[in-house]
């Protein structure tokens, strides 16, 4: 079995395993630009592999359509994670220990509140970022945001927001970081159009974190409006301060429960390994079918 992750080893790897005779050839498509129907991609995606696997149904969907793929030719499967030991809702000593810890990193006072800002915070979504910042200053004059995770997002901050806005460097996700967190926020990268369901997102529904997220692709395969989480329109920038303090003013537990059995159930390394699997026996059971018809 070859997989290619991607077209600069798929035109080799592929070709090389066609050539070969290799029995069960896969691309993988996770992130990255929209592809173009090509005669080099329509020999990558139609004749060199026997199964496409991508990370979102958005993804799944746009290349079964540029390329004519039947349904069993192509398979959504998103990345997985390890849940976070013990399945049980934290409880309000560990939220306030891990809040506590996280105001003492950024050097606040101790009954600082905090909301996360996960993705890719790129130029124009920083508008929305303050505007954000400014209402909680209005609403909720405890709460701050925390801007997370990935070094593209280290950059300066409008000095006007310093106090409310806060760079935090991460080397790893931690989940009492999460547990510290009264909801997160998820802005995708506008530029990647095969976008994935996140795993910033999967890791706070799976801390019981609330998240609020835009109605794009790959994130709406998990995020469900009212039931998994928020949804805003990225499109309405103005809605988002008002689902922020719907979210922050009602009580999650209902939601968040939903959202952490959802990550058990279908966002697991073993859930992924358990999908893997069954298409490798499909594509076993083909090809001894295929032996015994010549046989």
């Amino acid at each position: 079995m070859v997989n290619a992750h991607g077209k600069a080893d798929a035109k080799l790897a592929l070709k090389a395993a066609q050539a070969m005779g290799v029995p069960c050839r896969i691309m993988s498509r996770h992130n990255g630009k929209r592809i173009k129907a090509t005669w080099s991609n329509k020999k990558i995606y139609k004749t060199r592999c026997h199964y496409i696997f991508t990370n979102s149904k958005d993804s799944a969907k746009h290349l079964k359509q540029t390329f004519s793929l039947s349904d069993m030719q192509i398979f959504s499967i998103p990345d997985g994670i390890t849940m976070p030991d013990g399945a049980a809702c934290p409880n309000r000593t560990s939220q306030t220990t891990a809040r506590q810890k996280l105001a003492t990193t950024l050097g606040l006072e101790t009954d600082a509140r905090f909301i996360g800002v996960f993705g890719k915070a790129a130029l124009q979504n920083k508008p929305q970022i303050y505007n954000t910042a400014d209402q909680l200053n209005r609403h909720f004059p405890s709460h701050h945001l925390v801007i997370a995770g990935i070094p593209e997002n280290q950059d300066t901050v409008d000095k006007k927001f310093t106090s409310r806005v806060h760079m935090l460097p991460l080397t790893e996700e931690k989940h009492a970081f999460y547990q510290a967190l009264d909801c997160c926020l998820y802005f995708p990268n506008s530029q990647n159009f095969y976008q994935g369901v996140p795993w910033e997102v999967i890791r706070a529904m799976a801390c019981f974190c609330p998240v609020i997220g835009p109605n794009a692709a790959g994130i709406r395969d998990i995020l469900i409006d009212n039931k998994t989480g928020r949804v805003f329109d990225p499109r309405q920038s103005d809605s988002l301060p008002k689902i922020i303090r719907r979210t922050l003013d009602t009580p999650q537990t209902s939601l968040t429960r939903a959202a952490q059995a959802r990550v058990e159930k279908h966002y697991t390394m073993d859930a992924m390994g358990r999908d893997i699997l069954r298409i490798y026996r499909l594509r076993q059971i083909k090809i001894d079918r295929e032996f015994q018809t010549i046989s």
